[in-house]
């Protein structure tokens, strides 16, 4: 009976160091975008490296993105943590790296936060980049646009300058509520300022006069108001719009994480 528990300790044993071996190896010569599932263009992939890389040069902040085809069922928490710590993402001392990795099979996304990130970058402030910047892009079929927002919101939250983005169905309808409101509120003291102005000739031509103006001026600025905030909240690009003129990537530095951040998928 000791004999078969040893056989199935060691057969248990190998299929874990199997496991373990499937993790992609640490990328020779070292890179912050690794493509395994290939859906990003050669351009795409160097002009994210390049600018991760610049991020890396003058924060020391280290931003990964992997993708891989899909997990064959396992987790992906686990693959990133695991990933995360053979490859050493941040530095040694400071642990300042973070991981996004997507299964693009699985659907699967995880933003694996450094040790000494994770008071910048909380697993709330994670999740939300997950809903607001990851997903509906990748719903779209759009991964490259993605990374983009995302990285851009990563580097926000490092330096503490990240603020999460309103929900735009929630503030569009807000504004066209309150236009109907105000517009509502301006015809009835527009009727009630043309029906007091018939008592006297010379007022009741002004203020038939002033409310012909008026009307159009108000209504137009109204309606102009409301539909600006239908606008896209990353029209700007935040300065990723072209590569980098810089140096190649140093290397990872050692770091390390213990599980913080957020997962999810589109």
């Amino acid at each position: 009976m000791k004999r078969l528990l040893y056989i199935l300790a060691g057969i248990f044993f190998m299929v874990a160091q199997v496991k373990a071996q499937e993790l992609l190896a640490k990328p020779n010569p070292p890179r912050l975008v690794v493509d395994k599932a290939g859906v990003l263009s050669p351009e795409q992939r160097q002009i994210l490296e390049d600018k991760l890389v610049a991020l890396d040069d003058s924060t020391s902040n280290q931003i990964c993105i992997v993708t891989i085809p899909t997990l064959d069922g396992g987790s992906i928490d686990d693959y990133a943590v695991n990933l995360f710590r053979s490859w050493g993402i941040g530095n040694k001392k400071t642990n300042n790296g973070v991981l996004v990795l997507v299964a693009v099979n699985d659907r699967k996304i995880r933003i694996e936060v450094g040790y000494g990130l994770e008071g910048a970058i909380p697993d709330v402030i994670a999740k939300s980049i997950i809903n607001n910047d990851l997903g509906p892009a990748f719903k779209q079929g759009n991964y490259y646009r993605g990374f983009v927002q995302a990285s851009e919101s990563l580097s926000k939250a490092a330096a503490g300058e990240y603020k999460e983005p309103r929900h735009r169905k929630s503030a569009k309808g807000g504004s066209s509520l309150g236009s109907f409101i105000a517009i509502f509120i301006i015809i009835i003291v527009i009727i009630s300022i043309s029906s007091r102005g018939g008592g006297g000739r010379g007022g009741g031509m002004m203020s038939r006069r002033g409310s012909d103006v008026l009307t159009p001026f108000i209504l137009g600025s109204l309606l102009g108001g409301g539909g600006r905030s239908g606008g896209s909240d990353w029209g700007g690009g935040g300065g990723w719009g072209g590569g980098s003129g810089g140096g190649g990537f140093g290397g990872f530095g050692g770091g390390s994480s213990g599980g913080g951040g957020a997962s999810g998928g589109w």
